[in-house]
């Protein structure tokens, strides 16, 4: 198969996102995997290993490695813990059965 074959992912997501199962789980990780995807941008931007920044936190590696994972949502202390470390704003908006983090 030449590379040029391949799907784009955003090919593959507008696919998948016509099935109701993968929407919905979509739907349920779209919080976690925001707030990981905040984290990795700091850790990338600091220069940081997981551990390093568990460090910093007051955190072990593992957390930080479940939360990069975006599974399952962070709790409200788990954030103010990395807020208050690294001085990450966290806006959440929670509306109509959704959590999301707003831009700072």
């Amino acid at each position: 198969m030449k590379l040029s074959d391949l799907k784009s992912a955003a090919r593959v997501n507008a696919e998948q996102s016509q099935d109701p199962e993968f929407r919905a789980e979509w739907n349920r990780t779209a919080f976690a995997h925001d707030v990981a995807l905040r984290i990795l941008r700091y850790r990338d931007e600091q220069g940081l290993t997981q551990t390093a920044l568990a460090r910093k936190v007051g955190m072990t590696q593992s957390v930080i490695a479940r939360l990069e994972s975006g599974d399952q949502p962070p709790s409200i202390p788990t954030l103010a813990k990395l807020s208050k470390g690294t001085g990450m704003d966290f806006n959440i908006r929670v509306s109509s059965g959704t959590v999301e983090v707003m831009a700072a």
